[in-house]
């Protein structure tokens, strides 16, 4: 970071480099490779401290057998720590405990100066404002102690499918306002030619929030399962074998997110569906949909609408590779998308960088 600053280079961190705009890139900068600082230190009763290049997975690996979680996850756990909380960080459970920015005890941090500081709501505040969702440009975090909650042993887990746009995100609102379920994610795909529109609903056994029950919802049937803790929160691990094998791990994943109000998202969300098939999103892509309470999201560099609800849309796109015209058909899709949210008092989640 010193030799950087004399040298007027701009420095970004990196951890497994999933980010979806360049924001772990720098022109003619320094790129860290965040990935060997990657040790867990301490558990605690209700914390744990972890190197900023620990993965969630590992974190997870060392906080169950204590019976503990972090109360935010991210649908896929591969990512860093450092990584997640340098923007944000949101799950289905985002409607109980905000993102996982939120959920930060304490940070150490290496500032744009070289300087080698901790942070805290109590120490540093600027600085912990500042790098919370702060994407790598206030400084790069090495260390944090993060928030543990109990853990489950089990989870029941529903698959509920909708005939409507309109019936998910009425569901969704009910359920996050009413504090009925645990974790609330939708989701609009294509699969075997047909339209999706599906719901995970689910309670965490023994330490939910909510009464679980799904009285009024409109549904049209409901695929219910008991899993694991572990095998609900790791559910995606066994997708990234099926992208490597179709050959778009790797390819370019022009991905969009939004923030939109409650009153806009069902209009928004109709626009994402004539869009679904594999021109646009490839044979795997779909838009996930769900709902955030924006009175428990405390991170001032998290932009959100100005709404009590506010629904991250996230267009989840694959191109093949070496088709660079399909990449350009899915960056126009996006902005089309993005026009209209901004227009509508939507923000962006992790936007690209100019």
């Amino acid at each position: 970071m010193r030799y950087a600053l004399q040298r007027d280079l701009q420095v970004v961190p990196r951890g497994q480099g999933h980010s979806t705009g360049g924001q772990a890139q720098a022109l003619g900068g320094v790129v860290v490779d965040m990935n060997q600082l990657n040790h867990i230190h301490e558990i605690g009763p209700d914390y744990v401290v972890v190197d900023a290049g620990a993965r969630w997975s590992d974190v997870l690996r060392a906080t169950l057998p204590h019976g503990l979680t972090p109360p935010v996850l991210t649908d896929y756990l591969e990512l860093t720590v450092g990584g997640t909380l340098s923007v944000g960080g949101l799950g289905g459970a985002s409607h109980h405990h905000g993102a996982q920015t939120d959920n930060v005890l304490d940070l150490e941090v290496v500032t744009p100066s070289g300087t080698l500081v901790s942070c805290s709501p109590a120490e540093n505040r600027n600085v912990f404002d500042a790098v919370r969702a702060g994407r790598g440009r206030n400084g790069v975090i090495t260390r944090a102690r993060l928030r543990l909650v109990p853990a489950a042993e089990t989870a029941t887990w529903h698959k509920l499918s909708y005939d409507t746009v309109e019936q998910l995100v009425a569901d969704q609102q009910h359920l996050v306002t009413a504090d009925v379920l645990d974790y609330v994610e939708g989701q609009l795909k294509i699969r075997d030619g047909r339209r999706v529109a599906e719901l995970e609903a689910v309670t965490f056994t023994g330490v939910s929030v909510g009464s679980g029950r799904l009285d009024g919802l409109k549904f049209r049937y409901a695929d219910t399962q008991t899993a694991s803790y572990w095998d609900f929160i790791n559910r995606l691990a066994s997708g990234e074998p099926l992208l490597r094998d179709a050959g778009l791990w790797d390819s370019p994943h022009p991905w969009c997110n939004l923030f939109l109000p409650s009153n806009v998202v069902v209009e928004l969300l109709h626009q994402t569906e004539r869009e679904l098939g594999a021109e646009l999103y490839g044979d795997f892509g779909l838009v996930l949909v769900y709902p955030v309470r924006t009175d428990r999201i405390a991170t001032p560099l998290l932009a959100l609408p100005d709404d009590d609800i506010a629904f991250l849309v996230a267009a989840l796109r694959y191109a093949p590779i070496g088709e660079p015209q399909a990449v350009r058909a899915m960056q126009r899709a996006n902005d089309s998308l993005v026009a209209n949210a901004l227009q509508a008092g939507g923000k962006l989640y992790l936007d690209p960088l100019s």
